[in-house]
């Protein structure tokens, strides 16, 4: 029971440099081309690549592990190339990657490499800094030739009205 409350008082601690203003959702500053800046609260889950294979982006490149990881959201709230940090945590993760699940959400899927890992985060609802935002028009660049799937459209359809 100690290592628990420990844990658990460490947590706190950790999170403690983490201050967000969640005053009934506050805005977050963006531009015509540049996605969102500053903290966010989102939920999140991990996911791992296919057991067939290495894992691949919506650019056809392989998913990253490591000092810079890969995340998918919905690029009309989070642009390709946003890159954030969770607080309370030392991840540095990308927005390289996109889903049918996620389009239209807040949430944000975390790649790990391996299914242990992605079992062991689970769902977890997480303050983000975003450290550098990524671009809506790259994003729409990189949509227009799938728009041929309905969830891509509708990504398409409000990145169109924010470039």
């Amino acid at each position: 029971m100690k290592f628990k409350q420990l844990c658990l008082v460490l947590f706190l601690y950790i999170a403690s440099f983490c201050v967000q203003d969640t005053s009934k959702g506050a805005a977050i500053a963006t531009n015509s081309t540049d996605g969102p800046q500053g903290q966010r609260e989102v939920r999140t889950t991990a996911y791992a690549g296919s057991r067939h294979g290495t894992a691949k982006n919506a650019n056809g490149s392989h998913l990253k592990a490591g000092d810079l990881n890969s995340a998918a959201a919905d690029w009309s709230r989070f642009p390709v190339g946003t890159k954030f940090n969770i607080c309370g945590t030392h991840k540095t993760y990308v927005v390289d990657d996109y889903g049918p699940a996620l389009v239209g959400t807040n949430k944000i899927d975390l790649y790990v490499p391996s299914r242990q890992e992605m079992h062991h985060w689970g769902v977890r609802k997480v303050t983000i800094n975003i450290i550098e935002p990524g671009s809506y028009e790259r994003s729409l660049a990189l949509l227009k030739p799938r728009k041929r799937l309905p969830y891509v459209r509708r990504m398409v359809k409000v990145l169109e009205e924010k470039v």
